[in-house]
């Protein structure tokens, strides 16, 4: 079932999430090349509502939703074509389960199927889905909170085995084994993020897990307790963005509707010369399916950007040395939000957000 148990022959339905959870502790626990893979997302819309809808804008592709007892599980098929593919095209199958976090809007995806279907299968679709379903985003500090979390509440050492960092220009990996406290004081996020990392959770010599994380809400378990790693590690993941969420969705705008400002904050003055503005303005370029109008860059920043995924706008200035504000437009979906906020953090600098105040005026401030 779901690339678990050499693909299983168990029909839909004959097994219970605790079924099949005993399914991915036998696969990954005997089989050393088995891998529990996960993507965390921020469905807007009910995803097994939405993700059967892809069939019809994609002929190529077949994607069936069945319920089952907690979770839901999702087959898919695509003809994948290309010139440099033997006989032009080629086929990616699988499956992978789908289960939501409480009652929120935060759910998760996993499949044991190879990186081939993951990548071309099971990520396709989900992307397929925007701006229905949102790619998350945990930028360094955040995934420093997840690891920590894990650390305090299973009183675990965790070990890093593999690094990957990037310096806005280029990514540098790390195999050295070290504490994970020690990966993000590490010089080299003076000026970058921590995009993803290879972990161990263990105490006394037992092992807990052997995972990964990385920055686009995607986990892996290699070897361990599934309940463990899904509880702690895509639980506490979970718990950290959505505090960031918040933000997101109490300042998204549907069409016509009341303005909120999001204001970015930096822990360093980086806005302080103009071709600091130009910096800003040349990460938010480069964000694909947008447009954007550079009003002014000097002495500060205002421009406006289009997504062209749904139409959302934004209008973003540079308020200080170490704030930027984004201001939804006409239409400013969440999705479009987090995908603003997640090019500022990779390509810019990484920020904490949250709703700017609006000024507290009295008449002395008017009066001389």
């Amino acid at each position: 079932m779901h690339g678990f148990q050499d693909g299983s022959a168990i029909e839909y339905g004959d097994v219970s999430w605790s079924g099949f959870k005993s399914l991915i502790d036998a696969e990954i626990n005997n089989n050393t090349y088995s891998k529990a893979r996960y993507k965390t997302v921020f469905c807007h819309k009910p995803p097994h509502q939405v993700l059967p809808q892809i069939t019809d804008r994609h002929e190529s592709a077949n994607i069936k939703v069945a319920e089952e007892e907690e979770f839901y599980s999702v087959s898919v098929a695509r003809t994948i074509e290309r010139s440099d593919i033997e006989g032009g095209e080629r086929e990616v199958e699988g499956s992978f389960a789908l289960y939501q976090h409480g009652k929120s809007q935060i759910w998760t995806a996993l499949t044991g199927y190879d990186p081939d279907f993951f990548k071309r299968g099971f990520k396709w679709v989900l992307k397929r889905a925007e701006p229905h379903i949102s790619d998350l985003y945990a930028d360094s500090e955040e995934l420093r909170e997840v690891l920590q979390r894990v650390e305090k509440e299973l009183s675990v050492d965790i070990t890093v085995d593999k690094t990957v960092v990037y310096s806005r220009d280029e990514g540098q990996i790390n195999f050295q084994t070290r504490p994970y406290k020690q990966v993000f004081s590490d010089n080299k996020l003076t000026n970058g993020y921590v995009d993803k990392l290879n972990f161990t959770a263990s105490r006394k010599g037992e092992l807990f897990f052997d995972g990964f994380i990385s920055r686009e809400g995607v986990t892996k378990l290699n070897a361990g307790d599934p309940d463990l790693f899904n509880k702690y590690l895509v639980g506490s993941l979970v718990d950290i963005v959505s505090e960031k969420l918040e933000v997101l969705v109490d300042t998204s705008r549907e069409e016509g509707g009341e303005i909120t400002e999001i204001e970015v904050e930096f822990d360093e003055e980086v806005l302080r010369s103009p071709a600091d503005n130009r910096e800003l303005i040349s990460a938010l370029n480069d964000l694909t399916k947008t447009t954007m109008a550079v009003f002014h860059d000097n002495p500060y920043a205002h421009l406006s950007l289009v997504d062209f995924v749904d139409g959302s706008n934004h209008d973003i200035y540079v308020t200080g040395s170490n704030t930027v504000s984004i201001v939804p437009g006409y239409k400013g979906s969440v999705n479009s939000l987090i995908r603003v906020a997640d090019q500022l953090s990779k390509e810019f600098h990484e920020g904490v957000m949250h709703v700017r105040e609006e000024p507290n005026y009295d008449l002395t401030d008017f009066v001389a």
